[in-house]
């Protein structure tokens, strides 16, 4: 992938361009730090709450908040943790402490008894610290999933009815199972075993019946994260990237997108809106960084990018984390960010041609395969892709909308590059204006249309000394964390903090001609108001031609511990010469993290 960053200047940023379609909000959950589940209707979210200092000792609470009424009704105790709820919202799952032995165990809660039920554990379990772990619940809230111990301390997934009791699910590969999410009618769970050398994703039935996705030991490292409502496609990460299953052939993992938004990262895909809107992150350790993919087509956008791009209003030092669901229309995100809470995001999304329903990513078009995957569901299918009202059915009120949509789909606008300008235009717009199409619903910013990834695409920035900000954005580039580099010359940066310079990634090139002078300072050490998305650099200044270039100067950390970045001034340059800039992030840590930064050059 490349990176892209864009010489406009700091002032810029608030003529991001918005794209042609809708409008978004943003707002905190009040005192919650998480956003656990949402209703399909985007009614009702749960989640864990601050609670109250009793004392010496705080009490966490959890919660259920009603969109609708503006209601925040406090679970009872001893609840602690509100993780899934059912379509109505009368339902949730949770776990509280084991009214025997004092350990974590799953519960369930309903409104008509405002209290909290254990579902038990596993016979042979012993306390792992938790005898069982509640991880999702059907619709109606009569089926729940989740984790339980057997034979001491080896895990396996459950499923719980009122009826059975907690059930164990069929022990793939090498124990180490966990049921994490179901479908609407609680016949389809989705999680992960442990395969052959890490999780590996796995799916079980309605019959406790289950299957590796890769078999027979699950080689592949990944597991199942969410799926749709009718459990006919599924979402999870495979061998690090975010992919999709049709539960028709659980052999084929399309990826979604470029499978990250960050090279090198893990995408992890969590939900899905029936008009195939994927929500997700990316992770590396304990980072971060939430996207969307919108319609189910395109490449991933960075979630907060989006909803900025679109009107929402979000705190200047806040970034977006998990999102954790999506309503079924699309239009309600929820989620929570490490020490700044739980959120809502609401989005009004366009027509983006919702009966296309074959290929699994759509193909652009409404023809005969479609009409083939609508009448495969017709009937009672509540969740189902083609129930494109839904009230539970397909039948011919969707046959009607299908066949109001035949033929090729309405164009979507997105980002449309000219140098590095850009301008919010349709696939076929843009080709007829001569610019680069990035995808459908990618919003214009001051990073994304200039291509800088290799030395060979070094932006010239001679006219930016001693000028404004230039804003930067090295997600995408390459290589991903890890380092690696086989354009920056053995042996540098030479700076590099723990002297692992191999380990140097996501690096940006830059180049200009050295002032009459011969004296030039770099600095990163004057980031946004708010927070860069990028934290720890390292910059190295280079002679020569790309394939032989020399270094003259680097540094690492310069800027005394602001965001660790890097600050470098030289001194001796050759007037007239040319010499590359590397900006990167130097590695050998888990808060290298690549992302938005601002920098200047300037001379005397």
């Amino acid at each position: 992938m490349n990176a892209r960053t864009a010489l406009i200047p700091a002032a810029a940023i608030a003529a991001i361009g918005s794209l042609a379609h809708g409008g978004a909000t943003f707002e905190l959950i009040p005192q919650a730090f998480s956003a656990n589940d949402l209703t399909p209707d985007g009614r009702y979210v749960v989640g864990e709450h601050a609670g109250y200092l009793d004392g010496e000792e705080w009490v966490y609470q959890t919660y259920r908040f009603d969109r609708t009424t503006g209601t925040m009704l406090i679970l009872p105790q001893p609840a602690q943790t509100a993780v899934a709820v059912s379509d109505d919202g009368t339902v949730i799952l949770g776990s509280i402490p084991d009214p025997q032995t004092g350990d974590q165990v799953a519960a369930i809660w309903t409104l008509a008894s405002n209290a909290w039920t254990s579902l038990g554990n596993l016979p042979t379990g012993a306390a792992c610290p938790s005898l069982s772990t509640g991880y999702e619940l059907s619709a109606d809230g009569t089926v729940a999933v989740g984790l339980a111990w057997v034979n001491g301390c080896k895990a396996v997934g459950f499923r719980w009815t009122a009826q059975t009791g907690m059930q164990p699910l069929q022990v793939l590969a090498n124990y180490g199972n966990r049921a994490s999410v179901l479908n609407a009618n609680g016949t389809v769970i989705g999680g992960f075993a442990q395969g052959s050398g890490s999780r590996t994703p796995a799916v079980w039935f309605g019959d406790s019946s289950g299957e590796l996705l890769d078999p027979p030991n699950g080689a592949a490292v990944g597991e199942i994260h969410g799926m749709n409502d009718a459990g006919t496609i599924l979402l999870g990460s495979w061998n690090g990237a975010a992919s999709k299953w049709s539960i028709a052939d659980l052999s084929v993992a399309t990826t979604i997108g470029a499978g990250s938004i960050v090279a090198g990262w893990i995408g992890i895909p969590l939900d899905i809106a029936n008009n195939g809107t994927v929500v997700g992150f990316d992770s590396l350790f304990q980072s971060r960084r939430a996207w969307i993919q919108v319609g189910g087509v395109g490449p991933l956008i960075e979630l907060r990018s989006y909803l900025v791009a679109n009107g929402a209003a979000i705190p200047d030092t806040m970034l977006l984390d998990v999102p954790q669901a999506i309503s079924a229309d699309g239009t309600t995100i929820i989620g929570h960010t490490a020490f700044s809470g739980a959120w809502i995001a609401t989005i009004e999304t366009p027509s983006l041609c919702p009966a296309d329903l074959d290929p699994i990513n759509g193909d652009g078009v409404i023809d005969g395969a479609d009409l083939g995957s609508l009448l495969g569901e017709w009937g009672a299918c509540p969740g189902c892709r083609a129930d494109f009202n839904d009230d539970g059915q397909v039948d011919g009120d969707d046959l009607g909308t299908l066949l109001g949509q035949w033929g090729p789909c309405a164009a979507v606008s997105g980002a449309c590059c000219f140098g590095d300008g850009c301008a919010q235009l349709t696939a076929s717009e843009c080709a007829a204006a001569g610019g680069s199409f990035l995808g459908s619903n990618v919003p214009c910013s001051p990073t994304v249309c200039v291509q800088n990834d290799h030395c060979v695409d070094a932006v010239d920035i001679t006219d930016m000394i001693n000028g404004d900000f230039i804003l930067a954005d090295n997600s995408s580039s390459t290589p991903g964390f890890g380092g690696g580099d086989p354009e920056i010359p053995q042996g540098t940066p030479s700076c590099h903090w723990s002297n692992e310079w191999f380990a140097v990634h996501n690096t940006m090139w830059y180049r200009f001609t050295a002032p009459p002078m011969g004296i030039v300072s770099v600095s990163l050490c004057d980031q946004f108001e708010g927070v860069p998305t990028m934290n720890d650099s390292i910059v190295a200044l280079y002679s020569g031609s790309c394939g032989s270039l020399q270094e003259v100067a680097c540094n690492d950390d310069g800027c005394s511990g602001v965001f660790w970045s890097g600050l470098e001034f030289v001194f001796g340059l050759e007037p007239g010469e040319t010499y590359y800039l590397m900006i990167g992030n130097p590695g050998g840590w888990t808060g290298s993290v690549p992302g938005t930064f601002r920098f200047t050059i300037h001379s005397p």
